[in-house]
């Protein structure tokens, strides 16, 4: 599987789930706080480190909102 490709899908996934989130949100389906945390247990950048994975979601007041934040920004390893 090519680096490219993993990465169009992580992205593909990651639009996925903020339309999903979105929409739950917007209906009422599901609350305005959600947390999910894992750890890729490698880490190319620390010798013997891990990597976090955090995803969070809260209510912020709408000045806090930067627009670099609103896409998903992945770039490819070796």
């Amino acid at each position: 599987m090519s680096d490219l490709y993993r990465r169009e899908r992580i992205e593909r996934l990651l639009k996925e789930l903020e339309y999903e989130i979105t929409r739950g949100m917007m209906e009422g389906e599901i609350d305005e706080t959600i947390g999910f945390r894992f750890y890729v247990p490698i880490s190319k950048a620390i010798p013997d480190g891990v990597v976090a994975c955090h995803f969070e979601t809260r209510p912020v007041h709408r000045h806090h909102m930067a627009l670099r934040d609103m896409e998903p920004r992945l770039k490819i390893v070796k």
